[in-house]
């Protein structure tokens, strides 16, 4: 068996350098791969409540996927909401004293005033006229106090507001969402499992736009370019499909076992990827294919 196929892939080494002795392009042989992966991972912890998709399924930009157990995050928001309204409550009895108190030291003012205008005409004593000064500055100092109240009640409302809100993204992050348009290649865990932040859930990929690589000998690189177009062909796919190199290695290495026959195994190649639009899905993971430039 590995004779044969050490033999079949002499074959085809020696048809593409016939090729070459023809003057026609030299076919590179490559495998189809994602350009890259993206891991999907929990943002929430608990029990993963529903997780359906299936490896090998079309996902969308946004779609929701599934989600993690949020029956403590909800009784949290409600325990929450309930402390939120005894802020509430808190801070508007508090405003109501002020009116109050701010009623009360308008009268003790004005009262204080008309005291004054008859204080020297003997329509009212200087004990009096003291007892009312007395009771303006306490006002005022009661008043103060109250005003300190109601603010620290506010700020004790908007930190707890901001404690809310991190509830709420807690509880928006136990969905799971797709960042892109792709396709499920790998899932990782399943409905009933137990998830922390960050653990692995589904690895995706966009499968629009694929990847080839392939070897190239050093004395046939300097052909090969960023941006140089080339043709990529598929068994069972008469018409080429267009490619460009994305990336080629900056450092050269020794032929892969699986490309080249033993004899030619110590040769130095470079790495070069080209890049392959994919819109109809035609190509595949995995798929062996031909480049030519």
């Amino acid at each position: 068996m590995k004779t044969s196929f050490r033999f079949i892939i002499f074959a085809i080494v020696a048809l593409n350098l016939a090729a070459c002795g023809k003057n026609e392009r030299f076919a590179y042989t490559g495998l189809i791969d994602v350009e890259e992966t993206v891991t999907i991972s929990a943002q929430a912890a608990d029990v993963i409540e529903s997780l359906p998709v299936k490896e090998g399924d079309t996902i969308r930009k946004g779609e929701t996927l599934g989600w993690i157990n949020v029956d403590r995050l909800t009784a949290q928001r409600q325990q929450e909401q309930a402390q939120l309204a005894e802020f509430s409550a808190r801070k508007s009895a508090a405003e109501a004293q002020i009116q109050q108190a701010e009623a009360q030291l308008a009268f003790t003012r004005d009262t204080l005033d008309k005291t004054d205008k008859v204080l020297a005409d003997g329509g009212a004593t200087q004990q009096h006229r003291n007892e009312l000064a007395t009771e303006l500055r306490a006002g005022d100092d009661n008043l103060s106090s109250l005003k300190a109240s109601v603010r620290a009640v506010a700020a004790q409302e908007e930190e707890f507001r901001a404690s809310m809100r991190a509830t709420d993204i807690a509880i928006r992050d136990a969905h799971i969402v797709s960042p892109l348009d792709g396709v499920v290649l790998n899932k990782f865990h399943f409905q009933g499992d137990l998830a922390t932040i960050g653990t692995p859930l589904l690895e995706a990929a966009d499968l629009s736009v694929l990847t080839v690589k392939i070897y190239v000998p050093l004395d046939r690189l300097g052909a090969v370019v960023l941006g140089k177009e080339a043709m990529v062909t598929v068994d069972g796919v008469q018409k080429p499909i267009q490619g460009t190199v994305s990336w080629v290695a900056s450092e050269a290495e020794f032929t892969p076992k699986t490309i080249l026959t033993e004899e030619t195994r110590t040769t130095l190649v470079y790495g070069v990827k080209v890049r392959v639009s994919n819109p109809d899905g035609i190509l595949k993971i995995g798929m062996p294919v031909e480049v030519k430039f």
